[in-house]
């Protein structure tokens, strides 16, 4: 069937490396796009088509990543990475109209926390804030139909779409997937580091059976840090993404059609 995912060794899928740009431009909007993760935060200054300007900064998550932590952090990008007109900031959880619901890889200080105001208030200009596999997902989803995007990384994100918007409040990696386990437990770093790529990858093989037959999606969208390690046969209608579009899609968060997500 076209989307039975299979344990057979495959090629595996380049993921492309952050483009080396120059920071001359100043012609636009310029947007810090900023992707929080359980083990990295990362930053890149984007113009107003969604290029990038610089390269991409990177600084690893601190063990107390409560929001003061990772503010000063992307403080410091910002000062690093010169001037910019507004800010895009995937996170790894549940997000309400800029504010923060769930945090499962951070600081338990995160839950309702006015992400988005606080840290507007911190750098004086405009922010927009979405789930980080929400963000990847637009800098990766075609805009038709049905999609779904799953990260994985310290844990596993989810996000889907219906014609390029995504649905809010979609928190996949937690619902349970096998042996009353949920598919973060099964499918996130730590089941990686202990059952082995051999195992792990079995596990994804039954979770993207499984997540077609829950959504009958168009296509599924693969991204974070250990789709790298995919050793299985994608079914054609799955594809790798790019870590890069995890802060290349914050430019698309500023499209109106996308205003109700920040509002």
């Amino acid at each position: 069937m076209p989307h039975t995912a299979s344990s057979k060794k495959r090629k595996k899928q380049p993921l492309s490396a952050a483009p080396m740009v120059t920071t001359d431009s100043t012609t636009g909007i310029r947007t810090m796009a900023i992707d929080i993760g359980g083990t990295g935060v990362k930053a890149m200054l984007l113009d107003e088509a969604g290029k990038p300007l610089t390269e991409r900064l990177r600084a690893k998550t601190p063990e107390s990543a409560t929001p003061k932590a990772i503010t000063a952090i992307i403080a410091d990008f910002g000062k690093q990475l010169g001037g910019f007109d507004r800010v895009s900031v995937g996170f790894p959880g549940v997000i309400k109209k800029g504010v923060v619901y769930t945090a499962a890889n951070l600081d338990k200080k995160w839950i309702e926390y006015a992400l988005a105001e606080n840290l507007s208030k911190e750098l004086g200009k405009p922010v927009r804030v979405a789930n980080d596999a929400v963000v990847q997902g637009l800098g990766g989803v075609s805009g038709v139909g049905v999609e779904l995007v799953i990260t994985l990384g310290t844990g596993m994100g989810a996000a889907l779409y219906l014609d390029g918007v995504p649905i809010p409040s979609f928190e996949m990696g937690h619902h349970p997937f096998r042996n009353g386990k949920t598919y973060e437990d099964e499918l996130g770093r730590r089941a990686l580091a202990k059952a082995g790529r051999k195992k792990w990858n079995k596990r994804l093989a039954e979770a993207i059976d499984q997540l077609y037959r829950v959504f009958y999606y168009d296509r599924l969208y693969i991204g974070g840090g250990n789709a790298a390690k995919i050793s299985i046969e994608l079914p054609k209608d799955a594809k790798i993404i790019s870590n890069e579009d995890g802060i290349l899609g914050g430019i698309k968060l500023w499209d109106r059609n996308l205003d109700d997500l920040q509002q």
